[in-house]
């Protein structure tokens, strides 16, 4: 009897012992199936070397597209050198003209306003002609006076500024490959100066605060290129509001009548 008592008090110490053995290792399994669930997971949140891969060359192809581009000509620019900037005098063009035997030619313009007052706005014009290796440029600058719209008496070369610029691109035969309009177009005008602001069908229009820049092709060896500045354009415009509005009108007469003496 005594031995079946001290064999029942073993079995009542051991079977906790078994249980919190029991307990023990399942804890380790169960830290060890937690350790590699969090694996498992990390490993399908973690993109595969193909995903990664893909990304990288996304990101490069993005940087790739993205192509700096150069600003809208501020005037008459050779080899990328401007030679002469918006509102450069007449006299000034004329000294850096290669062609020394070149004639300006003068007209005059007429402008109507809103009141129906027909007023002249005089122009003047240089054209020339400049071979490249690869083209035969004909070149058509143009300038105005604006100083003639205040006074009558401001009308000698020194009045008229640069306005506008006009070229005419011919394409020489370079032989195979022979380079075609559409070439100049795609690898100079849309790598340089990037997606137009307008495409009308016909030009190619770029647009900044100081110019407009047009490109068109005439056919596959010939090209135009049109550039004018806006702020010679917004002067114009100016200078008619203050001497033929209604208010410059009549700022005029008390100019005029304070040399009357009554």
């Amino acid at each position: 009897m005594k031995n079946l008592i001290v064999l029942s008090i073993a079995i009542l110490f051991l079977v906790p012992l078994k249980g919190a053995e029991l307990q023990l290792f399942g804890g380790r399994k169960s830290s060890a199936e937690k350790n590699n669930n969090q694996n498992l997971n990390n490993e399908a949140e973690s993109p595969t070397l193909d995903e990664r891969t893909t990304t990288v060359s996304s990101s490069r192809k993005s940087i790739e597209s993205v192509i700096p581009v150069k600003r809208i000509p501020e005037g008459w620019v050779f080899r990328d050198e401007l030679l002469a900037p918006w509102e450069s005098n007449l006299p000034a063009v004329l000294s850096i003209i290669p062609d020394t035997t070149v004639e300006v030619i003068y007209q005059d313009d007429t402008r109507t306003t809103a009141d129906g007052i027909v007023l002249p706005i005089k122009r003047a014009s240089v054209e020339f002609q400049y071979t490249s290796r690869l083209t035969i440029e004909q070149i058509k600058l143009e300038f105005v006076n604006i100083d003639f719209i205040y006074s009558t008496t401001n009308n000698n070369d020194s009045h008229f500024i640069l306005e506008t610029i006009i070229k005419k691109v011919k394409l020489k035969d370079t032989g195979f490959p022979q380079l075609a309009s559409n070439d100049i177009i795609k690898h100079k005008v849309l790598m340089e100066y990037g997606t137009p602001k307008e495409f009308d069908g016909v030009w190619h229009i770029y647009q900044d605060n100081n110019s407009t820049y047009k490109v068109r092709e005439l056919d596959e060896r010939n090209l135009k290129v049109e550039m004018a500045s806006l702020k010679v354009g917004q002067k114009i415009d100016a200078a008619i509001d203050d001497m033929y509005s209604k208010q410059g009108i009549e700022y005029k007469k008390r100019i005029m009548v304070q040399g009357i003496d009554l």
